[in-house]
Order: C-alpha cells, then sequence, then structure tokens
C-alpha cells in the first residue's frame, strides 16, 4: 500500500481505490464492496459484475483480501482480468488469500497449530477435517472456497491477467490485512505504465 503523507492526501483518493470482498472489515480511505447486503459497504454486488461497467482507467487500486478463493479458477482468472482493464496504469492490486502450501505443509507435519474462527473456536490443523472446513472447502462460511493458491499460483495467476513488477504481501504488518497469520499469503501487482 502507498504511503502517504497525510491524511487529506489519503482522503482524496478513496474514490479511485476500492477494497472488494470486504466483508465485516470494511476499510477506511477505500470503497468498499461486498455482494451481502448485510455487510457494511458502500456497494453491494458482484465484483466481476461490478467492474465490468467501470470504464478502462476508473482506478488506481483494487485490494481483495480473501475473496479470490470464493471464485471457481476460471471466475478467478475473469475477475483479475477485470480488475486489469479498469486500472489506470501504473495502478495496484493486492490480493490476499489463504496459503494451501503452508496449511498442508503444516498438516502433513502434524503440528500443534491451530486456526481461530469464528472468534475463541479452534481448529488443530493436525486435523484433516479442519483444514477442509476452514480451508480447503471452508463450508464454516456462508460462501464457500472454490479454490485453492500459494504463493506460486496466486503470482501466476495475476501475471496471467496481465500484472507486473509481483512482489509478496507482508501478511503479518500489511495495514490493510485485519489479522496477520501464517495461514494467509498475498501478492501485490501492477498494471504496466504506458509505453512499457
Amino acid at each position: 500500500m502507498e504511503e502517504y503523507a497525510d491524511v487529506d492526501a489519503l482522503a482524496r483518493t478513496v474514490d479511485r481505490r476500492l477494497n472488494v470482498g470486504s466483508g465485516e472489515f470494511p476499510l477506511s480511505y477505500y470503497r468498499n464492496l461486498d455482494s451481502n447486503p448485510a455487510m457494511p459497504a458502500d456497494y453491494h454486488a458482484d465484483a466481476t459484475e461490478f467492474l465490468s461497467n467501470c470504464d478502462a482507467g476508473d482506478l488506481d487500486e483494487i485490494y481483495a483480501g480473501h475473496f479470490l478463493e470464493h471464485l471457481s479458477y476460471t471466475e478467478g482468472q475473469a475477475f483479475l482480468r477485470e480488475a486489469f482493464r479498469v486500472l489506470t496504469p501504473g495502478g495496484k492490486i493486492g490480493v490476499v488469500v489463504p496459503d494451501a502450501r503452508e496449511v498442508l505443509r503444516r498438516w502433513l507435519a502434524g503440528t500443534i497449530d491451530a486456526i481461530e474462527y469464528p472468534e475463541r473456536v479452534w481448529w488443530p490443523i493436525a486435523d484433516l477435517n479442519a483444514v477442509c472446513h476452514l480451508i480447503l472447502y471452508s463450508d464454516a462460511q456462508e460462501s464457500p472456497h472454490k479454490w485453492a493458491y500459494d504463493r506460486e499460483t496466486l503470482a501466476r495467476a495475476l501475471k496471467q491477467a496481465g500484472f507486473v513488477e509481483l512482489a509478496e504481501i507482508d501478511r503479518y504488518r500489511d495495514p490493510r490485512i485485519p489479522v496477520g497469520a501464517w495461514y494467509q499469503c498475498g501478492i501485490q501487482g501492477e498494471k504496466p505504465k504506458e509505453g512499457e
């Protein structure tokens, strides 16, 4: 996420920044989008459809935290292509998803790690049912998971959509992530600038 010298400068960018799949965690200084009308969002719509109604270059930044895994692979690629189209040249996208590789590595190792969901309910990663319930299929939520990613496959998906300058998002320190945790990973990408 870009650093801004003051809050006023950040506030002036809000109409050009979109938080997709905001759920219960709307971001300040972003327009928040969620398909569930019960969520505290500025817009309630299907994300890909919402973007398809935007003009090319309408946005400078898109953030999608724990959203892409709720789409099938094909749906995810369609979303990323639309995100690419509506970003201005040099615009950025940040995507955070559950890290399937790290979760499965810990499951195979039989670690004592656990994931908290919902609050104060802990699920042991050494139990495959817990892994399926929370990460692979995520039937713990109203909207189940349809695809799994790790850093490499997430970066590949962004690259296939045309994004460059791919870099890992710090899952512990990025201010867009409400809960920094080992079981997620993220990639930041950029739409090439004119002439690149």
